[in-house]
């Protein structure tokens, strides 16, 4: 039994109601702070980790690796795809299990700080013992080429991936630390301990704080990673590990304040009640559940098929645009502009963040949750349209637009589309889709909510990587007024036209969603 499960009989007594500045602003009370800035601020390391490795993958990628000879420096983005699909995905499905296991075994509390731990070692040995040796690790361009050539043309992917290991191996690390530590395991943790009251107050108030994280993240990017040495990376790598341990400290000590601000607060007539929660969070008490019961419960529950459905949409959605954007930066930028812009991107998407979360706070308060779930699909298929047009514009009408450099405008266009909607994903889309658990029963929760999130992200990547790796199984060129593009770009009117299918299908899941979700909160 969850925090939030009780929360329908225990009301905070005696509370006083906001002025409509504050109200909008910052509608916590002043005995709510204890537990909400440690929250925020463990989604703060969260996403600071997450926005740091997030930008050092996409690097190593397009300036780290090898390719084969004669390879266009934007074909390195097309190794994204595979990574995905072939690397990213069979990993999660593998974690999904580990997942199931760590929580059979030990609960929710100690899969916690086993996860964080891992991370921790991981870091600690790409960054001491197999970056510095990368070197001899990778295969040279000259036995990419030769290894390429003797294989199926639809392996050539695959077998780059393989050939730079170390690289492709930081790359699903980071994936699963933004499926796990985000998408899982923090918003089930703050399902644990926030009431039901306080959901539409905290959950969007959350990212106020916690936004700068991307930004910090964005500007150590742009200072440190424009220099991808030895010494370099052991800095980040050490950033990385510390703050991992801080994510460690704070969770142990939300976990401590959690029973001393119910008992302070709340009415005694519902003190046995809340002794019996926080012995549940403190044991952590999980039924016990197989390692595939998640995945096929995902199956049999339409309701949870719909809230992935929302995920898949959202992750075809991002990695199409993504894919455009990135291939459209290392067709301008050297590596030195491309970490400073990888770096922008991160700052850009906390700065949106914290402006999107004082609107999405009151959106969440004011609105019903069908109009707030509508805005991150909206925003994707207005300002994701116009990044279209840019990729449309630059490939066949012109080569400026307002005087500018139509593809370098189109590549400013994408960084800034891409921090747009990552800020109302993290503010509206993840909150929207964490309140979809809070009706559900325990059992259903345990079951279902860590398979929804590991695989309905993967899964939506993934959907999108394999139909761009069917594309490149059958390589073209596209002649465009500004010459000759191959790799990803040379398939772009087909990735735009997916992703407003996508769009639209991420819509009509909301409505369908919906109904399910009113009947539920009755």
């Amino acid at each position: 039994m969850s925090l939030s499960d009780a929360s329908s009989d225990l009301c905070p007594s005696q509370q006083q109601k906001f002025s409509k500045f504050r109200e909008f602003i910052f509608p916590i009370y002043r005995h709510e702070l204890k537990k909400f800035l440690p929250m925020s601020f463990l989604l703060f390391c969260i996403l600071f980790v997450y926005a740091l490795s997030n930008g050092l993958k996409d690097l190593f990628v397009h300036y780290s690796t090898n390719l084969w000879i004669g390879a266009r420096p934007e074909e390195a983005t097309s190794l994204i795809s595979g990574l995905k699909l072939w690397f990213v995905l069979p990993c999660t499905i593998l974690m999904v299990v580990v997942f199931t296991a760590l929580m059979n075994k030990f609960g929710f509390d100690k899969t916690f700080k086993i996860i964080v731990s891992s991370f921790i070692v991981f870091y600690l040995i790409f960054g001491y013992i197999i970056y510095p040796n990368a070197g001899k690790l990778i295969l040279s361009e000259e036995h990419i080429t030769v290894l390429i050539n003797s294989a199926p043309l639809f392996f050539r992917v695959v077998l780059v991936c393989l050939a730079n290991w170390p690289f492709a191996l930081f790359y699903v690390m980071a994936e699963l630390w933004g499926a796990l530590m985000i998408s899982s395991l923090f918003w089930q943790f703050a399902n644990k301990v926030t009431l039901k009251h306080e959901v539409t107050r905290f959950f969007g108030l959350y990212s106020l704080l916690s936004s700068a994280g991307t930004v910090f993240a964005g500007i150590i990017i742009m200072n440190y990673a424009q220099n991808l040495d030895i010494n370099h990376i052991r800095v980040l790598m050490s950033i990385i590990i510390i703050t991992a341990c801080t994510i460690l400290i704070i969770y142990s000590y939300v976990n401590k304040i959690v029973k001393k601000q119910i008992e302070k607060y709340y009415p005694e007539s519902t003190q046995n009640k809340i002794n019996t929660i926080e012995t549940d969070i403190k044991n952590n008490k999980k039924t016990k559940v197989n390692s595939l019961e998640g995945i096929k419960i995902l199956f049999k529950n339409s309701y949870l098929l719909l809230v992935c459905v929302l995920i898949i949409s959202y992750g075809v959605s991002i990695n199409f645009s993504e894919i455009l954007m990135k291939a459209g930066m290392s067709q301008v930028f050297n590596k030195s502009q491309y970490a400073q812009m990888q770096g922008m991107l991160s700052v850009f998407t906390g700065l949106f963040a914290s402006i999107v979360v004082l609107f999405s706070a009151n959106i969440l308060r004011k609105f019903s949750w069908k109009i707030s779930a509508l805005i991150t699909p909206l925003a994707f298929l207005i300002a994701g349209g116009l990044f279209c047009f840019t990729v449309i514009y630059k490939q066949f009408i012109s080569s400026t637009m307002f005087g500018m450099s139509s593809i370098i405008l189109s590549a400013w266009f994408g960084i800034i589309y891409n921090a747009f909607v990552k800020s109302i994903k993290y503010s509206l889309f993840d909150t929207t889709k964490s309140m979809l658990y809070i009706p559900l029963d325990e059992d259903t929760k345990t079951k279902g909510q860590a398979a929804v999130e590991l695989l309905g992200g993967r899964a939506g990547k993934a959907t999108s990587s394999a139909i761009q790796q069917i594309m490149f199984a059958f390589p073209c060129t596209l002649n465009t007024i500004t010459g000759t593009v191959g790799g990803v770009l040379a398939y772009s009117p087909i990735i735009i036209s997916i992703f407003f299918i996508m769009v639209f299908i991420w819509i009509f899941a909301i409505f369908k969603l919906n109904k399910k979700y009113e009947e539920k909160i009755k």
